[in-house]
Formats: C-alpha cells, sequence, structure tokens
C-alpha cells in the first residue's frame, strides 16, 4: 500500500520544471490500462497488422522506431497503446515513449500521463522563457535519441495538439522542426479512428467505442531524406523539413477514412 500511495503522491505533484523524462508508475499504469480496456470496445481493430509485426521486427533488430499519428483526443496514446497490448504487442507497447506537450503534466492530466513513459516538450505557445523552453527541448531531442538506442520506441504527433472543433487531419499545423525527432529512424505512419467518440471534446466523462488503427509502411527517414536531396540539391534545411513532413502528412492523410482525411 506504501508503495501505492507514494506513486500516487508522486503523479499529481507539479514535476521539476527541468525533469524530461519520465518513465510510467507502475500503479497508475495498472488502474489507467484497466480502465482504457473497458472504453476501447472489443470491435476495435488494428488493420494491416502485417505491417506492424514488420516494424517491430525491425525494433528487435535494434533499429530506431518513431511512430507518427494524427490526434484526436488526449486518450490517443492509452488507446495506441491498449490495441497494440490487445494484438500481442505487449512488449512494444512497454517500450514505447511518447511525446508530449506541457499541458499535459498540469492537473489533472498530469494523473494519467504518468501511466505512460513521456518525454516532456514546450510547445510553441506555451508561457515560458524562450531561452529556456529552447534548453529543455534540446535537452528532450536528446533523451529521445538516448532511449532509441537502448530499445525504445518515439511516438509523435506532428500537428502538435488536438484536432478540437472537427475530426479532420490538420496537415497544416504539424511544425517542421519535428523531424529532427526522426532521425536515423524507421518511421512508422499510423492513422487513428475513432478516439474522438471516447472522449469528446467539451465533456467530462468518457464513453465506450469502437476504434480503427491503421498501420503505414515504415519509412527508413535517412534514405527518404536522400533522396529529396538528390533531386532538388537546392533545397536548404528549412526546405527540405518541410518537404520531409508534407511527405509524411500525405502518408497518414491516405490512411484515414474519407471523414477524417484532409480536403
Amino acid at each position: 500500500m506504501s508503495g501505492f500511495a507514494d506513486e500516487f503522491l508522486q503523479s499529481i505533484r507539479s514535476p521539476n520544471p527541468k525533469q524530461v523524462f519520465f518513465r510510467s508508475l507502475r500503479s497508475n499504469r495498472r488502474l489507467v490500462f484497466w480502465y482504457a480496456s473497458k472504453l476501447v470496445d472489443r470491435a476495435s481493430v488494428i488493420e494491416t497488422v502485417s505491417c506492424l509485426s514488420k516494424i517491430d521486427q525491425l525494433r528487435k533488430e535494434k533499429k530506431s522506431i518513431t511512430f507518427i499519428s494524427n490526434h484526436l483526443t488526449y486518450a490517443d496514446s492509452h488507446i495506441i497503446e491498449t490495441l497494440l497490448i490487445r494484438n500481442g504487442f505487449q512488449d512494444l507497447a512497454r517500450h514505447l515513449i511518447h511525446i508530449a506537450g506541457q499541458k499535459t503534466y498540469e492537473m489533472p492530466r498530469r494523473w494519467f500521463t504518468r501511466s505512460l513513459n513521456t518525454i516532456r516538450v514546450y510547445q510553441p505557445k506555451a508561457k515560458i522563457d524562450k531561452d529556456f523552453k529552447k534548453k529543455m527541448n534540446s535537452r528532450a531531442l536528446k533523451w529521445g535519441a538516448h532511449l532509441k538506442k537502448h530499445g525504445y520506441s518515439l511516438l509523435v504527433f506532428p500537428e502538435g495538439t488536438r484536432t478540437r472543433k472537427h475530426t479532420r487531419f490538420n496537415p497544416s499545423a504539424a511544425n517542421p522542426k519535428t523531424t529532427v525527432y526522426f532521425r536515423n529512424s524507421f518511421v512508422m505512419p499510423l492513422g487513428l479512428m475513432g478516439a474522438e467518440k471516447i472522449m469528446p471534446v467539451g465533456k467530462i466523462l468518457q464513453s465506450r467505442g469502437s476504434v480503427k488503427l491503421k498501420m503505414g509502411e515504415p519509412v527508413d527517414h535517412e534514405k527518404l531524406a536522400r533522396e529529396f536531396k538528390t533531386a532538388s540539391p537546392e533545397l536548404t534545411e528549412n526546405e527540405l523539413r518541410s518537404k520531409l513532413m508534407h511527405e509524411y502528412m500525405t502518408r497518414i492523410n491516405a490512411l484515414l477514412e474519407p471523414e477524417y482525411r484532409w480536403r
């Protein structure tokens, strides 16, 4: 009981502003994923599991993996992990690091966030000192690279925030600088659909719902970057990042059903 109490206090305590990497707390994880398993209907599916098997094999071969997905709710990370666990990829789920914005470390979301392995980043609108934000985001990038070398994979939501007013994907919201997390990785696009039914925007209570997660083909990021640079050697670094991000957003968009797709 003392362990549970200690972890509960740790999960609701305001984190150190300089802390970047947060390991999941065992008690939080057990309770939150028990709850998530009740909310994510058994009719929920992962499509093209063969692509997931392919990326998991690459991970087992010590290759760095970065998953990228559209973003519908604050529960997306938990829903994705629940589907991985349910489909036999427990080890992959345990070794998933979620890139999380500073808002998810505020109360009351903080308690749920601490059920995941996370790296905290400060988003552009974060109301903190710019130099401190730059320093901490640089540290977050180094932590991501370090953890990938030790068998962990990253999950990034390039839109940077949830699609609040509608469910349609918003590629224009993606910051090209986010591609720095893709370096030396195989990038795996994901299309998430139905999560907004479980956690509707503006409502406190969650509802049981059916979710579909569609897997794309893994992309060798460095190979793709070389191909773009060879085809257009005049590209600046920023232009190359924009071109790469556009390609990844196009791939996510293609995985989504029409009502979620960017028009």
